[in-house]
C-alpha cells in the first residue's frame, strides 16, 4: 500500500534563490502550509557554485595581482610563500557552508518543512520524495512550484567527460600547474581570468576571432587587450574534436 502523503498547500522543488523566496513569502506573508525539497546543498547555484564562490576566488585572484603590482608603486612586498589553492578552497568552502545553513535557518524561522532528497511527480499533484537516506515519502499540494534550476552543458566532443565545468571548478582540491579553458562567455573569461592570476598558465580556446562577444565591443576590446598584456594565452578561432588521457593528471586537447 503506498504511504499516506503528507498534505501542504504549497510545494517548491527547488531551494535555490527563487525557491527559497516563493517558499519563505507563502509561509511567512501569507500563512501557507509550505514544504520545499531539494537535493543538493541549499541556495542553488549563485551559493554553491556560482556568483558567492566565484566572487571569493576572484577576490583571492585580485589580492594576488595587487601584490604583484605593488612594487609599481612604491611598495617593497617580499611573498614567503606561493599561493597555497587547497588552504583557500576549504575557508572557501566553510563560507559557503554557513551561508547553506543560514538558509536553513531562514526556512525553519518562516516554518517551512524543509526535506532533503530527489523529488518526481506521482500525479499532478502528489510528489514522490526520495530522502539521501533511501526513504521514500509523497507530499500532496495545492500548488507546485518547480524551480529546481539548470545544470552546466557540455562540449560535444570525444572524451569531454575527462574535462571539468564550472561546477567542477569549485572542486579542485589543488591548483592545476597549466589549464585549458574553452569557451567566450562570460564564466569561461573569469575563469581563466582567476586561474591565471592565481598562478596557473592558463590557455583559452574560443571560436571567433574575440570572446564576450554579446557585449559591447570596447568591453571586448579591452579585456582582451588586457589578458594579453598580462601573459594568458587566447587561441583565436580554434575548435576542439578530442580530449586525451596521457596519465599522470595530464590531458591532450
Amino acid at each position: 500500500m503506498a504511504p499516506t502523503p503528507k498534505e501542504c498547500d504549497f510545494l517548491v522543488l527547488g531551494i535555490g534563490s527563487g525557491g527559497l523566496a516563493a517558499a519563505r513569502r507563502a509561509s511567512g506573508m501569507y500563512g501557507m502550509k509550505t514544504i520545499a525539497v531539494e537535493n543538493s546543498r541549499l541556495g542553488g547555484t549563485c551559493v554553491n557554485v556560482g556568483c558567492v564562490p566565484k566572487k571569493v576566488t576572484w577576490n583571492a585572484a585580485a589580492i594576488q595581482e595587487t601584490i604583484h603590482e605593488a612594487k609599481a608603486y612604491g611598495f617593497s612586498i617580499q611573498e614567503t610563500a606561493p599561493f597555497d589553492w587547497t588552504t583557500f578552497k576549504h575557508k572557501r568552502d566553510a563560507y559557503v557552508k554557513r551561508l547553506n545553513g543560514i538558509y536553513e535557518k531562514n526556512l525553519k524561522n518562516d516554518k517551512v518543512e524543509y526535506l532533503n532528497g530527489t523529488a518526481s511527480f506521482v500525479s499532478k499533484d502528489v510528489v514522490k520524495v526520495v530522502g539521501q537516506d533511501g526513504q521514500e515519502q509523497q507530499v500532496r499540494a495545492k500548488k507546485i512550484l518547480i524551480a529546481v534550476g539548470g545544470r552546466p552543458s557540455t562540449i560535444g566532443v570525444e572524451g569531454a567527460e575527462l574535462g571539468i565545468n564550472s561546477d567542477g571548478f569549485f572542486e579542485l582540491e589543488k591548483q592545476p600547474k597549466k589549464v585549458a579553458v574553452v569557451g567566450a562567455g562570460y564564466i569561461a573569461v573569469e575563469m581563466a581570468g582567476m586561474f591565471h592570476h592565481l598562478g596557473t598558465e592558463t590557455h583559452l580556446f574560443i571560436r571567433h576571432d574575440k570572446f564576450l562577444r554579446t557585449f559591447d565591443p570596447m568591453i571586448q576590446d579591452k579585456i582582451m587587450e588586457e589578458y594579453k598584456r598580462q601573459g594568458l594565452h587566447i587561441h583565436t578561432n580554434s575548435s576542439q574534436s578530442k580530449l586525451e588521457d596521457l596519465g599522470n593528471g595530464w590531458k591532450k586537447l
